[in-house]
């Protein structure tokens, strides 16, 4: 018997039939890693591409020309229109689409080469993938990977509601080729007030600097951008000093949201007694039985005594209230802004903090290095570095 030869999505007659077809359509959609050449008529635009520049293209073009497609686009085939939408590769397919008619039939006779993505994925997943996609073949500025980072938390925090994933920031790191921990760096450089964001996106602090500074109040951030706008950079012992303040005020916050819901709480806990005895006063009021009047009368008496006691205590719990939050108000306007004096006043506790960390390494030197001790020449030059030391402590004072 001869043997049977079939082509896929024909039929023996070699003829393809409407079944077939729309069987190897939706073969090809849901194929993985696919590889097609595919008409230029057929590839369309993805607009969520736009948040990357299309500079270039007239001399891509050029470069395609005289070296050929270096990377294939990466496509997803959509089963509705028979077109295939883009993933990667948008500035390559619009330098091609600017060849001429010549050009484009000597370069790519079969159409122009791609890879099919799987096509039955969600919303979220092909937005991850053109992200990740996009970043493996562009050299992006800071800002745009901070979008790449900024939007891929959006999407994973998406699919992590949906019990998808566990980790965000290790989703991040895979899909960027970045450190789990550099992940982070650029999350907590999204807390960066506008001033100090905008210094990271040119260069002027780099992002270990930036999730330093994230990490501090607002406050703390716009002293850190005036000692970097007067002196062009900060020493590590002035952000320590700032780090320290911001930590002192962030347990103040801490305690005066800690007594305003105290107060709060016990201001709902009289206003429940309050209508409590409110309750019980109508309660007596309205009672028929069998009872000398006299002792209803004193019953309401003390009620009413209870609950005027209980109204005062909840007055004066809302002007405790009221003088915490004044209190607050005026201490975060005094904040607002910062003084020359205020300035010098962190430069001399850094310089101070310096000083008196040279002079306990250079003590700690002496006192554990008994060969030292034994050398008169060697005792006389670190007794004078302890000498200088100390004389700097005391200028900082």
């Amino acid at each position: 018997m001869a043997k049977k030869t079939f082509s896929a999505g024909t039929t023996k007659s070699g003829v393809l039939n409407n079944d077939g077809g729309e069987k190897l359509r939706e073969m090809q959609a849901k194929a993985q890693y696919n590889f097609k050449y595919i008409p230029k008529e057929k590839i369309i635009p993805n607009p969520k591409n736009e948040q990357y520049t299309q500079d270039g293209i007239e001399a891509l073009k050029e470069s395609i020309l005289v070296n050929g497609l270096r990377h294939n686009l990466s496509v997803l085939y959509d089963a509705e229109t028979d077109l295939y939408r883009l993933i990667s590769g948008e500035r390559r397919y619009h330098a091609i689409c600017q060849m001429t008619d010549k050009e484009y039939r000597d370069n790519f006779p079969a159409g122009i080469p791609c890879k099919i993505e799987k096509s039955d994925v969600t919303a979220i997943d092909e937005e991850i993938m053109l992200i990740s996609a996009n970043h493996d073949v562009r050299e992006s500025s800071m800002e745009v990977k901070r979008w790449e980072v900024s939007r891929l938390l959006e999407l994973y925090e998406a699919k992590k509601l949906k019990g998808e994933i566990k980790n965000i920031h290790a989703e991040i790191a895979n899909q960027l080729n970045i450190s789990e921990r550099q992940a982070r760096k650029y999350t907590t450089a999204e807390k960066l007030i506008p001033e100090l964001s905008e210094l990271l996106n040119s260069n002027g602090i780099d992002l270990n600097q930036a999730d330093k500074f994230g990490k501090l109040d607002e406050d703390a951030q716009k002293t850190i951008l005036s000692i970097i706008r007067k002196n062009g950079t900060i020493e590590n012992a002035e952000f320590q000093s700032i780090k320290k303040l911001s930590e002192e005020r962030a347990n103040e916050a801490k305690q005066y949201k800690e007594k305003l819901d105290s107060a709060n709480k016990e201001i709902e806990d009289k206003e429940e007694t309050i209508r409590l005895l409110e309750q019980k006063i109508n309660n007596i009021q309205k009672n028929n039985s069998l009872q000398p009047e006299q002792n209803k009368e004193d019953l309401v008496k003390y009620a009413m005594q209870a609950k005027e006691k209980a109204e005062r205590e909840k007055a004066k719990m809302e002007a405790q209230v009221e003088k915490l939050k004044q209190q607050q108000k005026e201490k975060e306007q005094r904040q607002t802004s910062i003084s020359d004096s205020e300035l010098k006043r962190i430069n001399s506790i850094a310089k101070l903090e310096q000083s008196l960390n040279l002079l306990e390494s250079n003590f700690d030197v002496l006192k554990n290095n008994k060969s030292i001790i034994k050398n008169d020449t060697e005792l006389k030059i670190r007794v004078e570095i302890l000498k200088d030391r100390l004389v700097d402590l005391i200028d900082n004072l």
